[in-house]
């Protein structure tokens, strides 16, 4: 779980002006089950930050599609958002420019950033597995929200894995795919992946639980802060003996992990 500096304003979030600083362990979350899915018809889910629209389709009905083919794309509410914000701030600092050539710079990198959004503003959708395309539940200029179905699939030749959380845990979002596995659909208390049971289990390690007040939020973002002092994006899945569980990055973390309590 690789050590990320933070930006300057996550760290002045941290309140520990009026608060006691104990140092704790992220522990790993065991009891994951893994089991052998049959053959199945899946589901596959828009899982974006917010709200999209549908603006390519590249899939049919009855078509076979491998794993990793792009299905659709959408463009994102944040994504559009973020560019009328950048296009806002270009457009006064161009303004000022004449007064104030200090700007030049500011200027040049808003250009970068949004010309960087405008050429990869839409999102691509990848299929998780190898099958036949049952059903496609989208049409073009749809708008869509996180959980809602965008296609069914029959799948026959790949092997797909169950994977049930601890009785004592609970799993708000389940993990993204990642090397050699994807996530396939989330069902009622389970989640199906598709790839290499030792990958997904290896997926899975990196869980961990942490105190609640050892994560601190920031807009979108969650982090933890380590007695080094540096400052760790984590993703927040779920919960487990009160405890908050949470997806580390990939390399191990060097130091332990500060919160804070009310004195």
């Amino acid at each position: 779980m690789s050590v990320c500096t933070s930006a300057k304003e996550a760290r002045e979030a941290v309140p520990s002006t009026r608060h006691e600083s104990v140092t704790v362990f992220a522990s790993e979350v065991p009891g994951f089950r893994f089991e052998v899915s049959p053959p199945d018809t899946v589901s596959l889910q828009w899982s974006g930050e917010g709200s999209a629209v549908v603006t390519d389709i590249y899939v049919s009905s009855g078509q076979e599609i491998q794993e990793g083919d792009t299905l659709f794309q959408f463009l994102e509410d944040l994504r559009l958002v973020e560019m009328e914000r950048l296009s806002m701030e270009l457009d006064m600092a161009s303004a000022m420019l004449p007064s104030d050539t200090l700007l030049q710079e500011k200027v040049d990198s808003l250009t970068l950033l949004l010309d960087s959004l405008l050429s990869n503003e839409r999102t691509p959708y990848l299929s998780p597995l190898e099958g036949t395309a049952t059903g496609i539940l989208i049409a073009a200029d749809q708008r869509i929200r996180p959980g809602n179905v965008v296609a069914e699939i029959s799948v026959a030749s790949s092997e797909l894995f169950l994977v049930f959380p601890p009785t004592d845990c609970t799993v708000n979002f389940w993990p993204a795919g990642g090397s050699g596995i994807r996530f396939v659909e989330e069902r009622p208390g389970y989640a199906i992946y598709s790839g290499e049971l030792p990958a997904i289990e290896a997926r899975f390690s990196e869980l961990m639980t942490v105190p609640r007040f050892a994560v601190y939020e920031s807009e979108l973002e969650s982090y933890v802060i380590t007695a080094d002092h540096d400052t760790i994006p984590v993703f927040r899945a779920g919960e487990k003996d009160n405890n908050l569980v949470i997806i580390l990055p990939s390399e191990p973390i060097t130091s332990d992990l500060l919160t804070w309590t009310e004195k």
